[in-house]
């Protein structure tokens, strides 16, 4: 093995410390294809076979120098290290150089194992190795993260060696160090080359003061960072581009584009020329911070100074620019900029077009992002997997999954392959329009195509079984999941809870809460949430109240929202007190209370019948800086009205002006509620001429409140003439309006004009509904009208109203108190054709119609599942001899066994 030691100053080129006399005396004799093959530098695959293939014709050679077959292993070794190494193997003989060319390698191709094999032949072999061979492991050990090995080799093994590391050795260092974000060690290292320069070590050169500066900006130390470039400015080093690059990046990147935009000028003062790269990365910084327009302005800077010899704007600029205006809303202008791009003879990219979709779908713009993509296609720019995604994503939020399918199909055809992603975007679609079916093949395309589900896949499916109360299908999903070695997060966990709940299941639900606490996950405030109204929607109000609290100890503080939903389940199942202690209990945790907070709890004590309460609790509210709404003064005005304090909602009523609160259609219909019902009709009539004088616009709700107040005072021709002008405005009335004029005239025993109301419902464009039946039904039994009766029955089939339970029981009970049994056993039938359910009262009715022994000979009008056995019968007569063993159960209870297999409890 030849001994000659190759000064190389540069991997791959094993001959750039050779002399140029040397380097012409080596060339001569070489074949004219190698001088070729150097200077063509081995590039791609045809350079490559064309080394190998002279390295096998060096071999075949006697004469074949060295240097040669490094040139050749050099060429080879750049594009497949496993074919040098191969080559490597067939060397007769070798020298540093060559171990250098293997060294870089073994290094590059991740076999450092391999590498310091060949470190150690060379120190074996007696050369004295140089920075050069060293560099490869550096970076080799620094790319797989452990710069602290290469930091001792460097520092502590090469000096061993009689190898002192160069500037090139120590960049790698650095870059090593802030790669692991170890940025002050970096630091620290640079400060010891400066020291160890003064002894005459290796300065630090521009390279490693901007590799350190890049470092602290990425961690976000920008003060350091430009101390160590003023330090850098006192060492007499001129920053590059690439140092003023790495600035301007950390501190837009920090939010500080002003700051950024000062070190941008001090860069052009400095006589340092900003490139694309520059720009580029200042236009991102403002649209960032959505000051786009700022950025529209810098970007015509470019194309001004691009005139005068400066740096052009490109694609990146105007795409930029253009994502900016978008995000701030400012289509018109974004599409402009588009425009001038196209003018300015720049060719958009896909990028570019996706900014556009992206901008124009997120404004609500469908046709206009159509254009545009079909704009993109006739441009020959070949849509991406985002393009597709992004006009999939837009339909699918809008309800469009099933045109979404077509993009899909489309991408598909053109043959892009999608990932989870976008298929996760169709199927939740799917899951969200209830596409079920559809979303069940989906999945099994996905996974025939060989992409399996992740976690946000499987949440999807477990939240479209959820919704649809599918609970078995989630927990089986659930299941599937796991057998997939995927472990349930957080979302999974809180969707599966969400399932359980909303069918009631809320200890299963605890359950799977109780597991997730024992797999190591933390709940977040949506787990909270989730069970906490589950547990409150299931009455277990305990348990809600202590899950709260762990909530509160987590330190997951509820938001107002929280709470106000939390108050609302216990105002409405009257539970007051425990809901003032919620209320209470925000402000020991410093959560706000806000005008719904206050107006759920004064509902609370309302509907508790604590109007007192409600007004105390008003004025603690204007105390606390809180002002209420309309919502706060009609509830409490309403609370009031219906405790009789007609006085008090009135004067209420008349502070809210001075409150600055207007009274709106609500408050004044609750006003004139309330007089009527005290039969205050002069009062409710002076405040309805004044609102009309006042120009207030009355709804139906209001009329139907002075209509029926009108009627219940016997003034029912007041209200029929206010009827009658309704009509004549053409006023959309409702049924609810004909059903109040309609009870009004039957009871004043005006049966014409209520069938000729009746009769004109439909020419209003009305359709008579069950109340408006039952009205005209119950008239026609007590005139003993029982044909008309029947009649009308049919025509409320006709017309598509279904009678329900309630109107046949109360039709049944009627008739039966009228003595029509055999009438009332017609409509008997047509209950039990129906599976209702006979009503209590109707039941009482019917045992005690047939137990006075009066209609006996009408007994088998009745369906036999309904006649009463004779023990009833004997249970009656008992109630005659001893009343007394009745009214020890209250004034008399019975238990009335039916031929059916019930019991009907019947407690009056």
């Amino acid at each position: 093995m030849s001994s000659r030691r190759v000064r190389v100053t540069g991997l791959g080129r094993p001959d750039a410390g050779v002399s140029r006399t040397k380097k012409q005396q080596q060339n001569q004799g070489l074949p004219r294809q190698h001088q070729q093959q150097q200077e063509a530098g081995g590039g791609g695959r045809a350079g490559r076979e064309h080394a190998h293939h002279l390295f096998d014709e060096l071999l075949r050679r006697d004469t074949t120098s060295i240097f040669d077959l490094n040139s050749a292993l050099s060429a080879v070794a750049s594009e497949s290290p496993a074919v040098a190494l191969s080559l490597f193997n067939r060397m007769p003989r070798a020298d540093l150089c060559t171990y250098n060319i293997v060294i870089g390698c073994c290094s590059r191709a991740g076999h450092l194992d391999l590498a310091f094999a060949a470190l150690g032949r060379v120190i074996r072999t007696g050369w004295t190795a140089q920075a050069i061979t060293f560099s490869p492991l550096l970076k080799g050990l620094c790319h797989d993260k452990r710069t602290s090995d290469a930091m001792d080799i460097a520092l502590r093994r090469m000096p061993a060696l009689g190898c002192t590391p160069n500037a090139f050795s120590y960049n790698i260092l650095l870059k090593g160090l802030c790669d692991e974000n170890r940025s002050q060690q970096a630091l620290h290292l640079l400060h010891t080359m400066m020291a160890d320069d003064t002894r005459g070590g290796c300065p630090p050169d521009v390279v490693s003061y901007t590799t350190v500066i890049n470092g602290l900006l990425r961690e976000g130390q920008l003060d350091k960072a430009y101390c160590l470039f003023d330090e850098m400015l006192d060492q007499g080093m001129s920053p590059n581009c690439i140092t003023y690059n790495c600035l301007l990046h950390g501190y837009c990147s920090s939010g500080k584009p002003k700051e950024a935009i000062g070190i941008f000028r001090k860069m052009c003062r400095d006589g340092v020329e900003p490139d694309a790269f520059s720009y580029n990365i200042l236009l991102k910084g403002l649209c960032d911070e959505n000051r786009s327009q700022q950025a529209l302005h810098l970007l015509h800077t470019m194309m001004a100074d691009d005139t005068r010899g400066g740096c052009p704007p490109d694609v990146v600029s105007y795409t930029t620019v253009i994502n900016g205006l978008l995000r701030e809303g400012q289509l018109d202008k974004a599409y402009c900029l588009f425009d001038e791009m196209l003018d300015q003879g720049m060719s958009p990219n896909c990028i570019t077009y996706n900014c556009l979709l992206h901008g124009y779908c997120s404004s609500g713009k469908p046709k206009e992002a159509i254009g545009i993509f079909r704009k993109m296609c006739r441009d020959g720019v070949e849509p991406d997997v985002v393009t597709y995604n992004t006009l999939m994503v837009y339909l699918c939020k809008n309800g469009r999954s099933m045109e979404a399918r077509k993009v899909f199909d489309s991408m598909v055809k053109k043959g892009h392959k999608p990932d989870s992603s976008i298929y996760g975007t169709l199927l939740h679609g799917y899951a969200t329009e209830g596409y079920l079916v559809q979303m069940h093949q989906l999945l099994d395309v996905m996974v025939r195509n060989g992409t399996q589900p992740d976690h946000y896949i499987f949440n999807i499916l477990i939240g479209a079984y959820a919704k649809h109360g599918m609970v078995d299908e989630a927990m089986l999903a659930f299941s599937k999941m796991r057998q997939q070695g995927l472990h349930p997060n957080i979302v999974t966990y809180g969707t599966v809870m969400d399932a359980l709940c909303r069918v009631g299941k809320v200890d299963d639900a605890m359950s799977q809460f109780d597991r997730l606490i024992s797999e190591g996950l933390t709940p977040d405030g949506v787990v909270f949430r989730t069970l906490i109204h589950g547990l409150c929607a299931c009455d277990k109000w305990d348990k809600a109240e202590e899950l709260a609290v762990e909530m509160i100890g987590r330190g997951i503080c509820p938001d107002t929202i929280f709470f106000n939903t939390l108050l609302n389940h216990l105002c409405k199942e009257g539970m007051v007190t425990r809901a003032k202690n919620i209320f209470d209990l925000m402000v020991r945790v410093d959560v706000q209370r806000d005008v719904i907070t206050y107006t759920t709890l004064i509902d609370g004590y309302c509907l508790d019948g604590k109007v007192d309460e409600a007004t105390k609790l008003l004025e603690g509210m204007v105390l606390d800086g809180v002002k209420p709404n309309e919502v706060t003064y009609n509830t409490i005005i309403n609370g009031y009205c219906k405790n009789g304090r007609i006085e008090d909602a009135c004067s209420l009523f008349r502070q809210m002006a001075s409150k600055g609160v207007n009274p709106g259609i609500v408050t004044y219909s609750t006003i004139l509620h309330g007089l009527f019902q005290t039969r205050r009709i002069a009062a409710a009539k002076e405040l309805y001429l004044w609102m009309i004088k006042s120009g207030i616009k009355f709804d139906i709700g209001t009329y139907n409140i002075i209509l029926q107040g009108l009627c219940q005072n016997n003034c029912t021709d007041d209200a029929l003439r206010m009827f009658h002008n309704l009509c004549l405005i053409d006023f959309h009335l409702q049924n609810r309006t004909f059903n109040i004029m309609i009870d009004a005239l039957l009871k004043g025993g005006r049966h014409d004009e209520a069938k000729d109301l009746f009769a004109s419902l439909l020419a209003r464009g009305l359709v008579p509904n069950v109340v408006t039946y039952w009205l005209m039904m119950k008239s026609l039994i007590e005139q003993g009208l029982l044909e008309e009766l029947d009649d009308l029955f049919l025509s409320l089939e006709k017309n598509g109203c279904t009678a329900n339970s309630r109107m046949l029981n109360a039709l049944v009970g009627k008739l039966l108190q009228k003595g029509e049994v055999r009438k009332a056993g017609v409509y008997l039938s047509k209950i039990d054709e129906n599976n209702f359910s006979l009503e209590a009262s109707t039941a009482e009715s019917l045992v005690f119609l047939v137990s006075s022994g009066k209609y006996d000979q009408h007994i088998n009008s009745i369906p036999e599942k309904y006649r009463p056995t004779a023990k009833s019968r004997a249970v009656f007569s008992q109630k005659k001899k001893n009343p007394g063993l009745f009214d020890a159960a209250g004034s008399y209870g019975v238990v009335t066994r039916l031929y059916s297999s019930s019991y009907i409890e019947l407690v009056v």
